[in-house]
C-alpha cells in the first residue's frame, strides 16, 4: 500500500484502534487527524476570503484560471514530527504486511524533517484545494502532497506555492460587483417606459461605492486585497441615431429644471415603430491590487442592464 493512499484511507478504518492510541496534543492547523485517531494527507484550505465585494458567487468574468491547489503552511517542526509519529503508529497497526513499509517510511520522513530541526514556523506546507472539481483533480495529480518551504516562502505564480500573488487572483476571481439599476425620466407609466423624439430622457443611477475582496491565509500574514472603484458610466440605445449624454462617475436624478448638460441623458432620433428601443446603462469599474505582478484582466470590468423605452413623436394640433 502506498502512502498516499493510505493516508486517504486512513480516516475510514482506523476508528477501532482510537482506544489502543497513546496520547497526543493534536497538531494545529488541520489535517493530523479527524479528532478521532484518524489520519490523512488531506488538509482543509487555511485560505479565506473576505470584504464588501465577497458575496460568495462571483459576477464578473475572467480570462485567467485561479489556483484550484496549492501549498499551505501546516506545521512547525514538533508538529511534523508528531505528525509522522502518528502516522506511523496507525500504519504500522494495519498488519504485519504493512508493518515494513511503515517502519521504512518512518525512518525516511524522519530524516527529512530533522534537516530543519531548530528552525522557526511553520515551515512545511501541505497541497490543499478550493473544494471545486478542478481543485480535486489538481490535488490527486500532484506530487509530493507535503514539501519543506520554510520561513522565507518564494513568491512566483505557478509554483503551487501560496503566496500573496495566488491570493490576488483568488480574491479576484471572488469579486462580486452589482448590476447598475437605473431610472428613466419621464418615468414609467404601468410598467411601460415612454418618451418622445428629440426630448431628453433622463437616466439616473444611485451612487455606489468602493468595493473590496481580501484573500488570506489563516495565522499568517499572507494576503492580498482587490479594490474595485466606479469610475463612470456609460450608455447605450438602439435607436443609432440618438444623442447620447454620458461617462459621468454617477448619473443623477431628474429635477425640475435642471439642465440636461450637467445628467445623463438621450435625445431619440426616430419613433419606435416596430417595437420599443433599448437602453442600456454600464457601470464601470477600475480594478486594482496591493500585490504587484499580478494580471487582473479584465480591467476594467464592466457590469450592464437594459430596459425598454417606447418612443412617440411629439404630437401638435394646428388650428385655423
Amino acid at each position: 500500500m502506498t502512502i498516499r493512499r493510505f493516508l486517504a484511507v486512513a480516516a475510514a478504518v482506523l476508528a477501532t484502534l482510537v482506544a489502543a492510541a497513546p496520547a497526543h496534543a493534536d497538531p494545529g492547523g488541520g489535517g493530523g487527524g479527524d479528532g478521532n485517531g484518524s489520519y490523512y494527507a488531506y488538509v482543509k484550505s487555511l485560505v479565506h476570503i473576505k470584504g464588501s465585494g465577497y458575496r460568495g458567487k462571483p459576477s464578473v468574468q475572467v480570462d485567467y484560471d485561479p489556483p484550484h491547489c496549492w501549498y499551505q503552511p501546516q506545521y512547525t517542526y514538533d508538529e511534523m514530527f508528531d505528525w509522522v509519529q502518528r502516522v506511523y503508529f496507525v500504519w504500522h497497526h494495519q498488519g504485519p504486511e504493512d508493518q515494513a513499509g511503515a517502519s521504512a517510511w518512518q525512518k525516511e520522513m524522519l530524516a527529512k524533517i530533522r534537516e530543519h530541526e531548530g528552525e522557526p514556523g511553520k515551515i512545511f506546507w501541505f497541497l490543499t484545494d478550493d473544494g471545486t472539481d478542478a481543485g480535486w483533480n489538481c490535488y490527486v495529480s500532484t506530487d509530493p502532497f507535503w514539501i519543506y518551504v520554510g520561513a522565507q516562502p518564494p513568491a512566483a505564480l505557478g509554483d503551487k506555492i501560496i503566496d500573496p500573488m495566488d491570493l490576488a487572483l483568488i480574491a479576484r476571481a471572488n469579486l462580486t460587483l452589482p448590476k447598475p439599476r437605473f431610472r428613466l425620466n419621464p418615468p414609467a407609466r404601468n410598467g411601460v417606459n415612454r418618451s418622445y423624439v428629440g426630448l431628453p430622457t433622463w437616466v439616473s443611477t444611485p451612487r455606489v461605492g468602493q468595493l473590496d475582496v481580501t484573500a488570506y491565509v489563516e495565522g499568517t500574514n499572507l494576503s492580498a486585497t482587490i479594490t474595485a472603484t466606479p469610475v463612470r458610466v456609460d450608455i447605450s440605445v438602439s435607436d443609432p441615431g440618438a444623442q447620447v449624454r454620458d461617462g459621468r462617475a454617477t448619473c443623477p436624478r431628474f429635477s425640475q429644471g435642471a439642465d440636461p448638460d450637467a445628467g445623463c441623458t438621450v435625445r431619440f432620433s426616430h419613433a419606435s415603430i416596430g417595437g420599443p428601443y433599448r437602453i442600456t446603462v454600464t457601470q464601470v469599474w477600475d480594478i486594482a491590487t496591493n500585490v504587484g505582478g499580478v494580471n487582473l484582466a479584465p480591467d476594467p470590468a464592466l457590469m450592464s442592464t437594459s430596459q425598454t423605452v417606447v418612443v412617440d413623436e411629439i404630437q401638435s394640433t394646428v388650428t385655423k
